[in-house]
């Protein structure tokens, strides 16, 4: 009895070195897999070695020449409320630089921020930040290979590590210890999209693979063809994801509270409404009322400016276009009551 239990710890302990020791062929074989132009990503707990665009650094310049009194990050959403030249003469000429970007999220406002305002020296009045709901706590949101490349230096630890708990978990240093060890990431990389294009060649042929996929993209996986444009183009959050307290350390809004204290640069966050029913405001849910006004209370107890367009009666649905999009034709409409009903922003 005890010599079969011995040999069962062997066999037990055999199989634990192999599982732990053979996947080590993956780092034999990633080197192959990689491009040569590759290189450390600035954000590795995500991404693998890859070649990057470079740093846009002519927008900081550019910002350093005009110095603007107000700069404003966001995405289609901010792009579609404000008119920033009009925004400049309701402040008294104080000039106002836009840099909104569509599809972004708040990674790319954080590094933006970063990299583009506060590290080269500029200093407005406030940085304001246009955002729907949760966005300020989901660094994930959006973060799709390379669109952080124009506002990231070549290393951001602090996003790595902010993204790699998001990602993984309370136990990301244990995958980020098996990710150095084994590099499966390149190995993952190189063989996930030749199986999802296996079905395609077997389907029209290696020839034709790629024509086929795209005529499929186009029609039936289109945007069109799985919902109309009067849908969000950002889903309502479930109640899961909307715990603010959870959620706020993996998240860049400590570090932008930090940056803006750091560098006395005010901040402001201007929460849009979504697109509301023909007969009132979007509906919210309990969980999301409550993230709110956990957001709510903690930026102004850090320093920062809080708007919540929410409810507001001058955006009835008759003003918007797609989505969460207000038609731009009352985009001067919007700025000018956003001035009107905010006026200690830009005192």
């Amino acid at each position: 009895m005890v010599r079969r239990s011995a040999r069962s710890w062997l066999s037990l302990g055999l199989v634990v070195a192999g599982a732990l020791v053979v996947p080590l062929g993956l780092r034999a074989v990633s080197p192959f897999l990689r491009s040569p132009k590759a290189a450390q990503s600035y954000i590795p707990a995500i991404e693998t070695p890859r070649e990057r665009a470079p740093f846009d650094a002519a927008v900081p310049a550019g910002l350093a020449r005009n110095k603007p009194g107000y700069i404003i990050f966001g995405d289609s959403m901010g792009q579609s409320r404000i008119d920033a030249r009009y925004l400049s003469r309701l402040v008294g000429g104080r000039g106002v630089q836009e840099l909104f970007e569509a599809a972004r999220g708040s990674a790319y406002w954080y590094l933006a921020f970063k990299n583009w305002v506060v590290a080269p020296g500029i200093r407005p009045k406030a940085v304001l930040f246009f955002f729907r709901d949760e966005n300020l706590t989901d660094p994930l949101f959006r973060l799709w290979t390379g669109t952080l490349d124009p506002v990231a230096t070549d290393h951001e630890p602090r996003l790595d590590e902010i993204l790699a708990l998001r990602a993984n978990g309370p136990y990301y240093r244990v995958h980020r210890a098996a990710k150095a060890l084994y590099q499966f990431d390149t190995v993952s990389e190189w063989l996930v999209p030749r199986l999802l294009n296996a079905p395609a060649a077997l389907v029209a042929g290696r020839s034709a693979r790629g024509t086929f996929v795209e005529t499929m993209n186009d029609t039936v996986f289109s945007l069109d063809a799985l919902r109309t444009m009067a849908l969000a183009d950002m889903q309502v959050a479930d109640d899961a994801a909307l715990d603010f307290h959870r959620f706020l350390p993996a998240s860049v809004l400590p570090e932008i509270i930090r940056l803006s204290k750091e560098s006395g640069i005010r901040v402001v966050f201007v929460r849009v409404q979504r697109r509301p029913t023909p007969t009132g405001p979007p509906p919210q849910s309990l969980a999301l009322q409550r993230y709110v006004k956990d957001l709510a209370r903690y930026l102004m107890t850090n320093g920062a400016d809080f708007c919540d367009d929410w409810g507001d009666p001058d955006e009835p649905l008759s003003i918007y276009e797609d989505g969460d999009h207000i038609n731009r034709d009352y985009r001067s409409r919007y700025t000018e009551l956003f001035v009107r009903k905010n006026p200690g922003i830009f005192r």
